[in-house]
C-alpha cells in the first residue's frame, strides 16, 4: 500500500487560518484527534479533509479548497470542508455534540434531542461524501474516517466508491445495547459504519458493545471469533487498536531549551516557590473529563492533610470547548467557583510564616490554550498529573505526560474509566467518585519513594517508546488493508 495516498477524514481540522492585525495566521488546532493525527500525516504525506471552521479558512485554499500544511515545512494537503449555518448549528453542535457525545459518555440527562438535528447531521455526512468522493477521482486511495461526527459517511463513500478500502477509527466509548436503544437513529448509524472495512475501537470493551448493538438491532451475525460482523452481504472486521502519541517528538522536545526556559517563566507565573510540589490537569472543559470531582477530591486533600498547605500547588490548565453551548457555559461558571471557593478556605486556614508564603494558592485554574513549550514544560515540572475522567475513550494527556517525563520522576494518577488506564502499568489508578482515596492517592503519590517513581515511569515509557502514534498507524492501516493481525 502506498500510505503517501491515504485520505484521513475528520470533522476538526488541524490548522485555522485568523486574520491578527491585518495578517494572515495559521494556528494549530487542539485536541488528541488532531495532535495524534497531524504527526502521522507529516510522516506519510496524503491528503486530511476536515470542516474549515476558520474565520478565515477560506482565504488561505486555492482552487480546489485545499493548501499544504504544516505551513513552516509542507508535508500533506488540507482539504477544508464548508458547512452551512443550520449544518453547523443543528448537525454538529446539535446531533453530534448534544446527542452522539453524551449518550457514548453515559452522560444521558445532557442529551438535548430536536427533530432538526439529524437531517442536519445527514447533510454534514453528505457534505463530506462529496469531498470524499472528488478526492478519489484526483488521486484514489484508501479513506480512514475518524469519529462520531462521521458515521453515515463509509455507507455514501462505498455506496458510491464500493471497491476502494474505507476504515473508521471511533475515537469515543462505545457503550451497549441498553444506552444505544435510547438513540432513535441507531440503526441508521449501525448501517453507516457497518458499510467500512474495518472499523477499529479504542478497547476490546468497545469494540465488544459494538458486536452486541450490531447483533441487537440488525440482527447482523456476529462469528464466534468476535472480531467480524456480516451484515447485508458485507463483511466488516472490527479490531482494537488504542491511539498513541509521537513518544520521540515529546521527549526530545522535553530536553529543549526552550522547554527549560519556559519552565522558569511557568513557576514565576504561577508564583510557585522552590520546594513547592505540582500538580498537573490538562483537559478540554467538558463534563467528562471530571473536574468538579477532581475539585472536591484536591479540596479533602488540603483538608485532611493539612501539612500540605503552602507546599503543593494543583494546575489546572482548562482549555475551553463547545463554549457557544449552554451546558458548558454553566459548568465553566461552576468550575470557576468551586475553584475560588476551595482557594478561599484554605488560604484563611493556612498561617504562612512569611509575607512571601501569602501568595500561595491550592488551586491555580488557567483557562485557555497554552503553547507547546508551556504544554511540554508543565509536563517535565509536575510532581503528578490526575486524569479524573467519569468516561474517556483513550485520554492522550496521560500518555504525553509520560512522554514528556525524561527526568521519570513523576507519577500518573488516572481514572479506571480512561482507556489509557488499561495500558499504563505505572500508573496508580483511580475512581474519580470516590473522593477521599483520590485525596489518598494524592498524598501517596508525593510521598512515593524516589526509586519506586522511577521504576513505574519507566515501565511506561517503555511500552510507550514501543506503542507510539506510528505504531498505532502502522497496525491499523496493516490490519485494515490486509486483513493480518500482529
Amino acid at each position: 500500500m502506498d500510505v503517501h495516498r491515504l485520505i484521513a477524514v475528520s470533522n476538526r481540522e488541524p490548522y485555522e487560518h485568523h486574520r491578527e492585525h491585518g495578517q494572515l495566521v495559521c494556528k494549530r488546532t487542539d485536541g488528541g484527534l488532531t495532535s495524534a493525527l497531524d504527526p502521522v500525516l507529516r510522516r506519510n504525506g496524503g491528503t486530511w479533509i476536515a470542516w474549515g471552521s476558520g474565520p478565515a479558512d477560506r482565504e488561505a485554499v486555492g482552487a480546489d479548497m485545499s493548501l499544504e500544511v504544516p505551513p513552516e515545512s509542507p508535508t500533506y494537503r488540507l482539504r477544508r470542508v464548508w458547512l452551512s449555518q443550520d449544518e453547523v448549528q443543528d448537525g454538529y453542535r446539535g446531533y453530534a455534540n448534544q446527542v452522539l457525545w453524551p449518550l457514548c459518555h453515559i452522560t444521558l440527562d445532557r442529551i438535548t434531542y430536536l427533530k432538526a438535528y439529524w437531517p442536519a447531521y445527514r447533510s454534514v455526512n453528505l457534505c463530506f461524501a462529496d469531498a470524499v468522493l472528488k478526492e478519489l477521482q484526483r488521486t484514489p486511495g484508501p479513506v480512514w474516517i475518524h469519529d462520531f461526527h462521521l458515521a453515515l459517511l463509509p455507507a455514501l463513500v462505498k455506496a458510491a466508491q464500493p471497491a476502494d478500502p474505507v476504515f473508521v477509527f471511533w475515537h469515543i466509548p462505545w457503550p451497549g445495547p441498553e444506552v444505544w436503544h435510547i438513540l432513535p437513529e441507531r440503526r441508521e448509524i449501525l448501517r453507516g459504519l457497518l458499510a467500512a472495512d474495518r472499523l477499529i475501537f479504542q478497547t476490546h470493551g468497545h469494540a465488544e458493545a459494538f458486536l452486541q448493538c450490531a447483533h441487537d438491532f440488525l440482527g447482523a451475525v456476529v462469528p464466534a471469533t468476535r472480531d467480524q460482523v456480516l451484515y447485508d452481504g458485507h463483511d466488516t472486521r472490527v479490531i482494537a487498536h488504542p491511539i498513541s502519541v509521537d513518544f520521540q517528538m515529546f521527549s526530545e522536545h522535553a530536553r529543549s531549551e526552550a522547554v527549560d526556559r519556559a519552565k522558569m517563566d511557568l513557576r514565576q507565573r504561577f508564583g510557585l516557590r522552590p520546594g513547592v510540589r505540582v500538580g498537573l490537569g490538562v483537559d478540554r472543559l467538558d463534563y467528562t473529563k471530571g473536574l468538579l470531582k477532581r475539585l472536591w477530591a484536591l479540596d479533602t486533600f488540603f483538608s485532611q492533610y493539612s501539612e500540605y498547605r503552602g507546599k503543593f500547588t494543583f494546575l489546572q490548565i482548562a482549555i475551553p470547548t463547545r463554549s457557544e453551548l449552554d451546558a458548558y457555559q454553566q459548568y465553566r461558571d461552576l468550575i470557576r467557583e468551586t475553584v475560588e471557593e476551595i482557594n478561599q478556605r484554605h488560604v484563611a486556614q493556612y498561617a504562612p510564616a512569611t509575607i512571601e508564603s501569602a501568595s500561595w494558592n491550592p488551586i491555580e485554574l488557567h483557562e485557555g490554550r497554552i503553547g507547546f513549550d508551556e504544554l511540554v514544560a508543565l509536563y517535565r515540572m509536575a510532581d503528578l498529573a490526575l486524569v479524573s475522567s467519569v468516561y474517556d475513550g483513550m485520554n492522550l494527556v496521560a500518555k504525553e505526560y509520560v512522554s514528556a517525563q525524561v527526568g521519570e520522576t513523576g507519577v500518573l494518577l488516572i481514572s479506571q474509566m480512561a482507556g489509557a488506564a488499561e495500558e499504563l502499568s505505572g500508573a496508580i489508578v483511580i475512581n474519580p467518585y470516590e473522593t477521599e482515596r483520590v485525596a489518598e492517592a494524592i498524598k501517596n503519590a508525593l510521598e512515593m519513594p524516589r526509586d519506586e517513581r522511577r521504576r513505574r515511569m519507566l515501565r511506561m515509557r517503555s511500552y510507550l517508546s514501543a506503542h507510539d502514534v506510528h505504531a498505532w498507524v502502522d497496525r491499523c492501516l496493516d490490519e485494515t488493508l490486509t486483513g493480518t493481525h500482529r
